[in-house]
């Protein structure tokens, strides 16, 4: 039987809940993960993992169906579906009775399993269990404020302006949010849009199966009939030259009907190692954009958006605190004011600094001993004067190759980051060379090499010390 998450009985129903619980506690627990909903003598309550619905079911059960029958004029069970569980499992499903006993609710039958999602599906699923995000909502910053009007121009112009639009950036700094953004914007713009929103990977897999399933022109027909593609995680596309081949005959296709396409990857274009020069001619084609990490006035912008939007106060301070100890990525900071806000709910305490320190005492001391590669990377470059693309060249000057080795070296010693990635980031190196990096430095320090690279230093240990002092660690 359909479940009436459409149209107004939801939005009714997440009014009345929220009146019953607070704007505080129905953020926490009833936020853009969970969905409600009317199936026939049943309110359907669906949450994204077996913990929320314990929680909701042990903590919210009466003020549910209160609310449910408030807004619907008749009484109703209660039951849930759990998003993530592929196989059917026995769960609760609270019958309603009288006023006085429904703080008591008891297991009857089991409840209905989550759909299976299809394998690999092409395109974004409709049904997922929290809506795209919006353009609205990005927070802007000197870091990010280009990309966003170039987001925004991409949705005016449907692609006139420009095409294609190239976002890239490191982990959790705002690509898929963007794109989310994006794809919300022109279905609203454009009711009826042939759009088709999936990551690189999705593409590639249903290349493979179609490509196994005799089922090409279907694929193709598909991709290259979309009136608009975005797509994720290009970077996936590497190495993989079947791949690589099909998605140009497709972007090509897109282009040529006029498609506006919208790409996402972890780096730029020229720098995706074993990215063919055809596919990445054609990216830099349109306007390739960046997300910086976003400075400490963005940080905090973030993080006060971020708590309004769920009906929070958070002290002035208390955002100071996080946004000056949390500065790698936005996700980062959405995570420590989840984890404090729901500190404060679970312990019944008000938000001052005293909880903020407890709540995020690990998080905030796991990331400032964490070194990214990117950090390395940048402090070899300042003190050895040389530009990020020239430690990445194919130069094998001595004033480039000493420094290239010194910042492989230390990326192993206090990232952990794998030879191989190590490898690509430095212009898609193989493994083998950061290994022979790796070892030449060590010898170096064996037998206590002196240098003449740097005016004040007299051995390589001396310079990788001063690198060492510059990371902090």
């Amino acid at each position: 039987m359909a479940v009436a998450h459409q149209g107004g009985t939801e939005t009714r129903l997440r009014e009345a809940v929220a009146e019953r619980l607070g704007e505080a506690r129905f953020g926490l627990w009833f936020g853009e993960g969970v969905q409600l909903g009317v199936s026939g003598d049943a309110l359907e309550v669906g949450v994204p993992n077996a913990f929320f619905r314990e929680w909701i079911q042990g903590h919210f059960a009466s003020n549910l169906i209160e609310a449910a029958e408030a807004v619907t004029g008749r009484p109703l069970r209660l039951t849930f579906r759990v998003f993530d569980e592929a196989e059917p499992k026995v769960g609760g499903v609270i019958e309603p009775g009288p006023p006085d006993e429904r703080r008591r609710p008891t297991v009857t039958i089991p409840m209905s399993p989550a759909p299976r999602p299809p394998a690999s599906p092409p395109e974004r699923p409709r049904n997922q269990s929290r809506p795209p995000r919006r353009l609205d909502d990005f927070v802007t910053g000197p870091c990010n404020r280009l990309a966003h009007a170039a987001a925004v121009e991409m949705v005016q112009s449907s692609g006139s302006a420009f095409n294609p639009l190239v976002v890239h950036a490191g982990v959790g700094l705002g690509k898929t949010h963007l794109l989310e953004g994006i794809g919300r914007a022109l279905r609203a713009r454009h009711p009826g849009l042939r759009l088709i929103q999936a990551t690189a990977e999705v593409f590639t897999n249903s290349f493979l199966d179609a490509m196994r399933t005799g089922t090409l022109a279907s694929f193709r027909s598909r991709y290259r009939g979309a009136e608009a593609l975005i797509l994720d995680d290009v970077h996936f596309l590497a190495a993989k030259r079947a791949t690589q081949d099909e998605f140009l005959h497709t972007f090509n296709a897109l282009i040529a009907d006029g498609a506006p396409i919208v790409l996402a990857a972890d780096q730029h274009p020229k720098r995706i190692a074993r990215l063919t020069d055809e596919l990445a001619t054609r990216f830099l084609g349109g306007m390739v954009v960046k997300l910086d990490t976003p400075d400490l006035a963005t940080r905090r912008a973030i993080l006060k958006a971020k708590a309004a939007a769920r009906g929070v106060d958070v002290p002035e301070a208390i955002l100071d605190y996080i946004a000056e100890h949390l500065r790698a990525s936005v996700r980062e900071l959405e995570g420590a004011l989840h984890s404090l806000i729901a500190h404060a709910l679970l312990t019944g305490k008000r938000i001052d600094m005293a909880l903020a320190r407890t709540a995020l005492r690990d998080t905030i001391r796991h990331t400032a001993q964490a070194v990214a590669l990117r950090d390395v990377e940048r402090i070899v470059c300042q003190l050895f004067e040389v530009e990020p693309d020239a430690l990445k060249s194919v130069s094998r000057a001595r004033a480039l190759t000493y420094p290239r080795m010194l910042a492989m070296y230390l990326i192993r010693k206090h990232t952990g980051a794998a030879y191989s990635e190590i490898g690509r980031h430095f212009g898609g190196r193989n493994h083998s060379t950061v290994i022979s990096a790796e070892k030449k430095v060590l010898g170096w320090l064996r037998d206590e090499q002196r240098t003449s690279l740097l005016p004040g230093f007299e051995t390589i240990a001396d310079v990788l010390a001063a690198l060492e002092r510059m990371l902090g660690v």
